[in-house]
């Protein structure tokens, strides 16, 4: 059966499969999966947990193995197999399709893999594990979407966020689920009356309180033109260990609004409506009017073009240089040095 995310702790509730396969490029909502799973079988007496991961030496022939395998610690057993980027090819198509032939009575198979293409999701092996058990298919939630998400799991932590902080926290986290979380986490022990209704100037309150040197702090020193601060935040991001694709992640996001901005100058188009639809809290609206109208789409596109090379070297596609140096350059030419 094909289980959707949403719908996974109540399919649980009901009854236990012997297999799981959660696949998706959300990681949040992929770790909550696999967590609402692990959570029922220890609830279901399943006290032992095996992790198998899969790389290119892997034997297939193992799985089996392990399904036929008594426990000496446990009379039930959860299985994880870890598929990550990889794809079991022939060897592993075979060997899943034999474990669904001779279930095992006491052991259940979570297998989590990253997205899976249409072709693989149609293929004989999948068929077989969704005859079996269930696969869950994580997707990514939507720029529309978001607000929806971040209401629904605010008033999960117990939040009452107004509809102007739903719409900054949906604008400053667009699309990392993992960020928008910490965030309400943050805010959950800031304000931890849970009737007290959070405005947006509170959460802004909130990320500059809580950090002096934070990629929004970032972003907003780069609107502001303040070339100095903006260098400063990036050098102490690098120091603190924040993920270099996170920053790459909020400045290229921040740039790309601008050059949707700066289109729309260029039209002749009236920015408050743009704005109006693209949810833009009025205190954010000044400093992105004056960043389109300072900087022209092409040089716009050319920042986007550097987001892409650090990308690259994040990667390792491209080498010879640290990607936090491009970085720094790209904040600079955003705050106009």
């Amino acid at each position: 059966m094909r289980i959707k995310a949403e719908h996974l702790e109540n399919e649980l509730k009901k009854s236990l499969l012997p297999l799981y396969l959660v696949t998706g490029d959300e990681p949040l909502l992929i770790q909550e999966a696999l967590d609402s799973v692990r959570a029922q079988c220890k609830q279901q007496g399943f006290d032992e947990r095996k992790i198998i991961e899969v790389d290119r030496k892997f034997d297939w022939n193992s799985l089996n193995e392990e399904a036929n395998t008594l426990s000496l610690f446990a009379e039930k057993t959860l299985t994880e197999l870890r598929l990550g980027k990889a794809k079991p090819g022939a060897p592993g198509a075979k060997a899943l399709q034999q474990y669904c032939d001779n279930l095992p009575d006491d052991k259940i198979l979570l297998i989590s893999a990253d997205k899976l293409d249409a072709s693989t999701l149609r293929s004989k092996w999948c068929a077989r594990l969704e005859q079996t058990g269930a696969i869950v298919q994580i997707w990514p939630i939507g720029l529309n979407e978001m607000p929806r998400w971040i209401s629904a799991r605010a008033n999960k932590v117990g939040l009452k966020l107004s509809r102007d902080a739903v719409s900054l926290l949906s604008d400053r986290l667009e699309g990392n689920l993992l960020a928008a979380q910490q965030e309400l986490e943050k805010l959950k022990l800031l304000y931890p009356d849970n009737s007290q209704e959070i405005s947006a100037e509170e959460v802004l309150e909130s990320v500059s309180d809580a950090s002096r040197y934070d990629v929004f702090n970032l972003t907003d020193a780069c609107l502001s033109g303040n070339a100095k601060q903006s260098a400063k935040i990036i050098s102490h991001l690098r120091l603190e260990g924040v993920e270099v694709s996170f920053v790459l992640w909020a400045l290229s996001k921040e740039i790309r609004l601008i050059l949707q901005l700066s289109h729309a100058l260029s039209k002749g188009e009236n920015l408050p409506s743009l704005f109006k639809q693209q949810r833009i809290i009025q205190k954010r609206q000044a400093g992105l009017s004056a960043a389109a109208q300072k900087h022209k789409p092409q040089s716009l596109a050319e920042l986007l073009d550097q987001c892409k090379k650090v990308d690259d070297l994040i990667k390792g596609v491209e080498k010879g240089i640290s990607p936090w140096d491009v970085l720094t350059d790209i904040a600079l030419s955003l705050a106009k040095a």
